[in-house]
């Protein structure tokens, strides 16, 4: 899915709005600057997303184990 959407879109990170972290799940908000490939169309897209992680011994330190997002403005690879 992800292969297909980068082929219509570029996405660049942006502002970082905030995190809340408590135990092994965190919460991030930040935006994303969205532009569609075959219009230039540019989208400022609104994201949180939600992770949880694992503490590793060294040298591996912390790791994500699953991770999901939101957005207002989903992206489709649909035609």
């Amino acid at each position: 899915m992800m292969g297909q959407l980068f082929q219509h879109y570029t996405m660049e990170l942006g502002q970082f709005e905030n995190m809340i972290i408590r135990d092994n799940w965190c919460a991030i908000r930040y935006t994303v600057t969205i532009r569609n490939l075959e219009t230039g169309e540019e989208t400022l897209q609104n994201t949180m997303e939600f992770v949880t992680f694992k503490e590793n011994p060294e040298p591996v330190g912390v790791r994500v184990v699953e991770g999901w997002a939101l957005s207002d403005t989903p992206l489709s690879a649909q035609r």
